[in-house]
């Protein structure tokens, strides 16, 4: 338990050595980081959106149709005829 209350002393101490920054410069700050969040985000956004749209224009050519009513249902094999042959050994 001393090691915990020791902790959080040196917490205390630490946060007294801490430079906060000015209003002003907080502000000036968040608005940056505002800024480039938007800025990347558009970016990506815009890359998704060529990258969706230019997969989906792969994907959806018109395939050919085939006309099922014109196939023949079986398909006529050629006659085999097989004859045996026997090989004599020597």
């Amino acid at each position: 338990m001393n090691k915990v209350i020791s902790f959080f002393r040196e917490v205390r101490a630490e946060f007294k050595n801490i430079t906060w920054p000015k209003k002003d410069t907080l502000i000036q700050l968040t608005v940056v980081v505002i800024s480039i969040s938007i800025i990347v985000s558009l970016i990506l956004g815009g890359f998704d959106y060529i990258f969706t749209t230019s997969l989906n224009y792969i994907g959806t050519k018109p395939v050919p149709q085939i006309n099922t009513n014109t196939l023949p249902t079986e398909i006529p094999l050629p006659a085999i005829t097989v004859t045996p042959t026997i090989i004599k050994k020597k």
